[in-house]
């Protein structure tokens, strides 16, 4: 008999959340189907009809409006850039300053670099084919189908036959912040990266591992999304994921050099370097604090951040953190299916946070980590724990629409607080459900 009990009613009764249900239907607690009618009804009636009407008015007032409010200049620049000029052109940051002014003349602020690999200018340069509006409004319907796709795939391998559970998944997902206001209408690409994680572990749930890399490829449109998934491969020995995930990228890699030419490379670099400078690697940040939520931007954003002691703190938390993480991930490699969810959530998460460059629109991500956590924590029937993870969920929901705002002026970046007390969880839940020992799921072994 194991000495670690599981998480379950008889142990943690006084703790439990039944009572903060604010919603009491024939006098008990309301089960998916009538949760779905309450929260379905208001995302409809206070953020979908609100949000279409104001972007209907904004549309009629032209394209200038939407470009003022949009991101998507930027990758609508960059394919713009690769039907003009020689590949290496497209990583001229002078060069993409001017093209970006050419499609955008009074941005709210100044342009940035566009740091993105080949793939991304070749991808877009289907769309600068378009005038900029038309362009605009299909990039927004690809990347609803895409992060929907995405969240779809992982709620379809977490919940396979629980319909009302996924329905008000993608419920709280819609109405995510980072999502709707800093991803969809932003024309931001952090939905490759939902549909790569969704899909990767729709095919692991299916025992294809191979494939599951391949998918996960995806996510070198943005390296730093990788900094905690590949050493998550390696430390839970998922070799046959990992090279499915090399073979993805040995062909990304193929292919953009074949579009772009093996110059592409050093002024892809070069632009890297010059991308370092303005989020703050190498000093001074240049960038919007308030819109970031990895630890390296809060020492920036936080009064005495970057001070030596300031540093101290956040690089031994980082240790501290990733040491535990590692430990974790190499105990879960032989572990159950739930234990093999909580570990792909804590990577999640803490990748938004242990991180050197997490801009707002990236912790969509962070969906897909409260899925595997509430999935797992389900397998393990852990009752009381599902609830307070449902009850950091929705506060992290609610701090989303106010975090940026709230940074600006109290330069403390909520959502990141929120996201760091889901990811302590996460670690915990973990650590609990290896020491009860469970059989590893055989899908899952490499």
């Amino acid at each position: 008999m194991t000495a670690v009990k599981a998480i379950d009613d008889r142990e943690v009764r006084g703790f439990s959340i039944s009572a903060l249900w604010p919603v009491r239907l024939l006098g008990r607690r309301p089960g998916l189907k009538e949760a779905n009618i309450v929260c379905w009804g208001l995302l409809i009636a206070f953020l979908l009809v609100p949000s279409f009407v104001v972007f209907i008015l904004q549309a009629r007032r032209g394209s200038e409006s939407i470009q003022r409010h949009s991101d998507f200049v930027l990758y609508y620049g960059d394919g713009t850039l690769a039907n003009r000029y020689p590949a290496p052109k497209i990583y001229d940051p002078n060069l993409q300053h001017r093209v970006f002014l050419e499609i955008c003349p009074h941005p709210r602020g100044a342009f940035g670099v566009s740091p993105y690999p080949p793939m991304v200018p070749y991808l877009f340069s289907l769309f600068a084919r378009l005038p900029f509006t038309p362009a605009y409004f299909l990039w927004m319907l690809v990347s609803l189908s895409l992060y929907c796709a995405g969240i779809g795939f992982a709620a379809k391998a977490i919940f396979p036959v629980d319909r009302p559970m996924r329905a008000l998944i993608f419920c709280f997902a819609l109405a995510y912040f980072p999502f709707i206001g800093s991803t969809l209408v932003n024309g931001q690409l952090s939905i490759f990266a939902v549909f790569a994680v969704g899909l990767g572990l729709y095919y692991e749930q299916l025992g294809s591992l191979f494939y599951s890399g391949l998918a996960l490829s995806l996510l070198t449109y943005k390296p730093t999304l990788l900094l905690l998934v590949l050493p998550m491969l390696v430390f839970t020995r998922r070799f046959r994921t990992l090279a499915g995930f090399c073979a993805g990228s040995a062909l990304l890699v193929l292919v953009d050099t074949i579009l772009g030419g093996i110059r592409v490379w050093p002024a892809y670099y070069q632009l890297l370097e010059y991308h370092k400078k303005l989020t703050g690697l190498h000093g001074h940040a240049d960038i919007k604090l308030s819109m970031y939520l990895d630890f390296s931007s809060l020492t920036h954003l936080l009064p005495g951040g970057r001070t030596p002691a300031g540093l101290a703190l956040a690089a031994g938390l980082s240790v501290v953190v990733g040491g535990a993480l590692v430990l974790l991930l190499w105990k879960s490699a032989k572990a159950s299916r739930s234990v093999q969810w909580l570990a792909w959530a804590a990577t999640l998460t803490w990748t938004l946070l242990l991180n050197v460059y997490v801009p707002i629109y990236d912790s969509v991500l962070a969906v897909i980590a409260v899925i595997l956590t509430l999935g797992a924590l389900r397998q393990l029937k852990w009752r009381i724990a599902s609830e307070w993870i449902t009850l950091l969920a929705i506060i992290t929901l609610a701090v989303s629409w106010k975090t940026v705002s709230f940074a600006k002026v109290h330069h403390v970046q909520l959502l990141s607080i929120a996201l760091f007390l889901i990811a302590v969880a996460q670690l915990w839940f973990l650590r609990r459900a290896i020491q009860q020992g469970e059989v590893a799921t055989p899908a899952l072994e490499s």
